[in-house]
C-alpha cells in the first residue's frame, strides 16, 4: 500500500507508514517536474524505525501516521517496552513536502532518545526509476547549512536541482545523511519538530513565499475552499451519495488539478500519471461543466499553447494534432524520451474541438470561440490530412516507428485491445468507430456555433462534411447480425466484428440513426456486456475476452460516463439510470467512495453484498474517474443549455432511488442557477432560480 499526496505539480509517494527506506526497491518519493528530488527519508529513535498502527491519506495533500516503537535500547544499555512511544507523523505536499513529528513518551521512566532522520536525493527521472529508459544520475552535493542541509545536482540538462532540507528546531549533528536530534523525555512529556523539504529547479520553488508551516497548510487549504466554493454545490436526499461520492469526487478533480498560465488543467492520475494528457484532460473537462466550467477553459488554452505546428516524426507531432503526454524532466527536455510534449493519440484532436463545441454553449462565451478558433480550424485540417491517411473520410492511426510503445492510439491503448477473433492484432492503419464520432460531433459542433456567429459560408461547409461522414459511418461500421457497431475498421477496411463500449460513444456523439441508437442501446445492456456494475469494455461472448483486462472485459467509469449520456441523449433515459444507479453503487463500496480508473468486469452476483474486484495497479485518484459522477449527475438532471435563447434546459429524469437533488450555484450562460428537483406524486418537479423557455419539459415521470 502506497501513500500518494499531490497539490500543483508536487506529488509524494511513500509506503504506509510514511517512510522512504534506503533499500527500498520502488519509486516512492518526492516528485517535481517528473524528477525525484527526495529518495530517502527515514526515521530512527536509538536506531530503530517505529511501528506502524494507523495512516490516513484520504485528503489528497495531507496525511496522518500513527506510530509506536518497538524495543529501544537505551544509552545506559537498558531496553525501552514496546509501546513506551506515542509517534505521529503529520504531513502535507503545498511547496513541497512539509511534515511534524511528536513524539510523547508514555513510559513513567525518564529517557534519553537519539532521533535520527535519514535523508537523501537522486535526482532521477521518473521514466528512468520505472525502468522505461536508462539515465546516469549526476553526482550528488551535500552543503551544510543553518537549520539543515542542501541537496543538489546539476542535470545533464544543465538544471541544477536542488532539495533544501530545514528542521526546527535545528540538529544536535549532522552525519553524512543523518540529521540527528538528542532529547531527554520525562514522563509524559512531548518534542516536536518540524521538517521542511523543498524542491528547487535553478533556485526556483514550485511556489514562492512560503515559509511558515501553518501558513503553507492554509494557503492550501484555502485553495480548497475557494475552488469548492466556486464551483456549483449539490445536495440530495441520499446522505452517503452526498458526504462520500460526490464530495469525494470534487475533491479528487480539485486535487489533481495543476494551475497552469492557462488555467486549471486536471492532469491524469496519481501517483505515476500526475501530468497533462491531452484525452484524459479533455474528458475531465467535459464531465466536470456542470460542476467548474474554468477546468474545461484552462485545459482548451493549454492545449491550443501546445498544439502541433511542425512535422517530427520522434514525437509524432503534426500540424495542428493535440497533444497526448507532457512530461517535464531531464529525459524529456534531453530529448531522450519524446514526451516533450508526445502526440501519439488519435482521438485527443477531434476531442478538442468537441470540448470547445460544448464549452462555448455551455458558457456562451463568444470571445472564448473567436480566441480558440483557429485552434479548432487547425484541428479539423488535421483529421482531413494528417488524419486520413488513406483519404477515405475516416481518421485512422498506423505504426509511427516511434520509440513509445503505443501500438494502438485510440483510449483503449493497450496492445491487444484491437484483435481479431483469433487474438491476433488488428493490421493497422484502423479506424476506430469513436473517433469517427469524435470527428462528426466536433464538425456538427462548430457548425452550429459558425451559423449562430453568422458565418454562414463556414456553418454550411462543415455541417455537409458532419453529413457526408455519417452517412459513410453508417454504410461501413454498422454489423447488422450484433445490432451493433464495429469496433474499428482495419486496414483492408474489414471490420473489427467486436462488441465494445466504444459504440456509446457515438451515442454520446449523436453520430448513430434514430433507429440505430435504440438497438446499440438495447445491446450494451445485454448481459454479455453489462456487467451489473457498469458497461464492460468488450462483450465476454469476443474471444478476446478477459475480465481481468485492462481493456478487453474490464469497466471504466469514465466511459460508462459517456455511455449513460448518450443513452440519455437518444431517450433511453431508464437504461442510462441503470449504468447510473450500478456505478453509484460500485463507488459507495469501494475504499473511501472513490470510483478507480477501472475495476475488473466480473458478473455481479446479488445475492452476496459484493462489490466489483479490483484491476491491480488502477490509479486512484485519476481524473476521468473521479469526474465521472458529475457527468452522472448531469445526465440525470438532463442539463442543456440552449445557446441561441441562452436559457438552460432541465429535463430530469431521477432513479428511483433518488427523490431530491438542489442544485446552488450552478454557472451556464453568463450567469449562476440555483434550483431544486424533486419527485412527487405527479412526476419529477423543478423549481427555483431558472427561466424556461414556453414548452419545455421541466417535469418527467419516475
Amino acid at each position: 500500500m502506497t501513500v500518494s499526496l499531490k497539490e500543483g505539480e508536487v506529488v509524494l509517494i511513500t509506503p504506509d507508514d510514511g517512510s522512504i527506506p534506503a533499500d527500498d526497491p520502488g519509486a516512492h518519493g518526492l516528485y517535481y517536474h517528473d524528477m525525484r528530488f527526495v529518495s530517502v527519508f527515514e526515521l530512527r529513535i536509538n536506531g530503530e524505525p517505529p511501528m506502524l498502527l494507523s495512516a490516513n491519506g484520504d485528503e489528497n495533500y495531507v496525511a496522518t501516521f500513527q506510530l509506536i516503537n518497538d524495543q529501544v535500547v537505551l544509552a545506559d544499555g537498558s531496553r525501552l517496552q514496546p509501546q513506551s512511544l506515542s509517534i505521529r507523523r503529520t504531513r502535507f505536499v503545498a511547496d513541497g513536502w512539509r511534515e511534524r513529528i511528536g513524539l510523547l513518551n508514555c513510559s513513567a521512566q525518564t529517557v534519553t532518545l537519539e532521533i535520527a532522520l535519514i535523508v537523501d536525493a537522486d535526482f532521477q527521472d521518473l521514466f528512468s526509476i520505472r525502468g522505461y529508459h536508462g539515465m546516469d544520475l549526476p553526482p550528488v552535493t551535500r552543503e551544510m547549512r543553518e537549520g539543515g542541509v542542501n541537496l543538489w545536482a546539476r542535470g545533464a540538462d544543465g538544471i541544477v536541482r536542488t532539495t533544501r532540507v530545514r528542521t526546527i528546531p535545528d540538529p544536535t549533528a549532522v552525519v553524512g545523511r543523518e540529521l540527528r536530534f538528542t532529547r531527554t523525555l520525562g514522563p509524559q512529556e512531548v518534542f516536536a519538530m518540524e521538517v521542511r523539504l523543498i524542491p528547487y529547479e535553478d533556485d526556483k520553488p514550485p511556489t514562492a513565499g512560503l515559509r511558515d508551516f501553518d501558513e503553507a497548510i492554509e494557503a492550501v487549504r484555502e485553495s480548497y475552499k475557494g475552488f469548492l466554493k466556486d464551483s456549483t454545490r449539490v445536495a440530495t436526499s441520499r446522505e452517503r451519495l452526498d458526504r462520500e461520492l460526490l464530495e469525494r469526487s470534487a475533491r479528487d478533480v480539485r486535487a489533481l488539478l495543476d494551475f497552469e498560465p492557462t488555467g486549471p488543467y486536471p492532469t491524469a492520475g496519481i501517483p505515476w500519471y500526475a501530468t497533462p494528457f491531452g484525452r484524459d484532460g479533455i474528458i475531465a473537462g467535459l464531465q466536470t461543466l456542470c460542476f467548474n466550467p474554468d477546468v474545461a477553459v484552462g485545459t482548451l488554452r493549454l492545449l491550443a499553447r501546445y498544439q502541433g505546428r511542425k512535422v517530427d516524426p520522434y514525437t509524432e507531432e503534426e500540424p495542428g494534432k493535440i497533444l497526448h503526454e507532457l512530461r517535464r524532466g531531464e529525459l524529456a527536455r534531453l530529448g531522450r524520451v519524446p514526451h516533450r510534449p508526445y502526440y501519439g493519440t488519435v482521438d485527443a484532436t477531434p476531442l478538442f474541438v468537441s470540448l470547445l463545441v460544448e464549452t462555448v454553449r455551455w458558457l456562451g462565451d463568444w470571445t472564448l470561440y473567436r480566441e480558440l478558433l483557429p485552434s479548432a480550424d487547425a484541428a479539423l485540417r488535421w483529421c482531413d490530412t494528417f488524419g486520413d491517411i488513406d483519404d477515405d473520410g475516416f481518421v485512422e492511426y498506423a505504426s509511427s516507428g516511434s520509440s513509445v510503445e503505443l501500438r494502438n492510439k485510440g483510449w483503449k491503448d493497450s496492445q491487444s485491445s484491437l484483435s481479431y477473433r483469433d487474438g491476433s492484432y488488428a493490421q493497422l492503419p484502423a479506424a476506430l468507430v469513436e473517433v469517427q464520432a469524435y470527428v462528426y460531433h466536433a464538425k456538427r459542433g462548430m457548425a452550429e456555433l459558425a451559423a449562430l456567429d453568422g458565418d454562414a459560408e463556414r456553418a454550411a461547409r462543415l455541417h455537409r462534411e458532419a453529413e457526408t461522414l455519417r452517412e459513410h459511418f453508417e454504410d461501413v461500421f454498422w454489423m447488422p447480425a450484433e445490432r451493433c457497431y464495429a469496433q474499428a475498421l482495419d486496414a483492408s477496411k474489414r471490420q473489427i466484428e467486436a462488441v465494445t463500449s466504444n459504440a456509446g460513444h457515438a451515442l454520446w456523439a449523436g453520430i448513430a440513426s434514430p433507429e440505430r441508437g435504440a438497438l446499440v442501446a438495447a445491446r450494451l445492456m445485454e448481459r454479455d456486456m453489462f456487467s451489473g456494475w457498469g458497461v464492460r469494455t468488450l462483450s465476454s461472448g469476443y474471444p478476446t475476452y478477459n475480465p481481468m483486462s485492462y481493456h478487453n472485459g474490464s469497466v471504466w467509469p469514465h466511459d460508462n460516463s459517456m455511455i449513460a449520456a448518450g443513452l440519455a441523449a437518444y431517450g433511453e433515459h431508464d437504461r442510462a439510470n441503470q449504468i447510473i444507479s450500478a456505478m453509484v453503487d460500485a463507488g459507495l463500496r469501494f475504499p473511501n467512495a472513490r470510483l478507480p480508473e477501472l475495476f475488473c468486469g466480473f458478473f455481479r452476483d446479488q445475492r452476496f453484498s459484493n462489490r466489483p474486484a479490483d484491476y491491480l495497479v488502477s490509479c486512484i485518484p485519476q481524473a476521468w474517474s473521479a469526474a465521472a459522477p458529475l457527468l452522472f449527475l448531469q445526465t440525470m438532471l438532463g442539463l442543456r443549455p440552449e445557446l441561441a435563447t441562452r436559457e438552460l434546459h432541465v429535463d430530469p429524469v431521477l432513479p428511483q432511488w433518488l427523490e431530491r437533488v438542489d442544485v446552488v450555484g450552478l454557472r451556464a450562460l453568463g450567469r449562476r442557477y440555483t434550483f431544486r428537483v424533486r419527485r412527487t406524486r405527479r412526476g419529477v418537479r423543478v423549481s427555483g432560480d431558472l427561466r424556461r423557455p414556453l414548452g419545455t419539459r421541466v417535469a418527467a415521470t419516475a
